[in-house]
């Protein structure tokens, strides 16, 4: 009977620990490309998807899709299994800026290493992402490669049902 009791409580341990982890997963509605200084519709394959763990550093997220990773990052990785830019992993984010616009949109600016990782394949790049955000909803996002800030990326974002 005693081991049903223990039994019973680490479950319910681990229940509320996994409880209290919150992680918001949302989908690109619609996306933007600016080359050159001119927006211009962005296609894709599959759905990008954004997810957010609250219990991770402010402005951390993964993200996943592999046509829109492989293009943003132009191919520079030479994986050894292609899978690795089905999702990569903004980590240490470090805010350079926060502005409010007249609609009350926050726009939190990070700066940030984005990271592949499979097995063995390793690949990271310093990124710019901001995030909109409005009552506590994200609303969009932008991204471009420090390196490269002539081409950038814009998103609008949806809760993922």
């Amino acid at each position: 009977m005693k081991n049903y009791y223990t039994l019973f409580f680490l479950l319910f341990f681990i229940s509320v620990n996994y409880a209290q982890q919150s992680i918001q997963t949302l989908q690109v509605d619609k996306a933007w490309v600016n080359e050159s200084e001119e927006w211009s519709d962005f296609t894709y394959d599959g759905k990008i998807v954004l997810s957010i763990n609250s219990n991770k550093e402010e402005g951390s997220l993964r993200i996943g899709n592999y046509d829109f990773l492989y293009d943003f990052c132009a191919g520079k990785a030479k994986f050894t299994n292609k899978a690795a830019y089905n999702t990569a992993e903004f980590s240490h984010p470090r805010k350079i800026s926060v502005t409010t616009d007249k609609q009350g949109i926050v726009n939190s600016t990070y700066e940030g290493t984005l990271i592949f990782e499979l097995d063995k394949d390793y690949y990271s790049v310093i990124v710019i992402v901001t995030l909109l955000e409005k009552g506590g909803n994200i609303l969009g996002a932008k991204m471009h490669l420090k390196e490269n800030n002539r081409k950038e990326y814009a998103f609008s974002l949806k809760p993922s049902s």
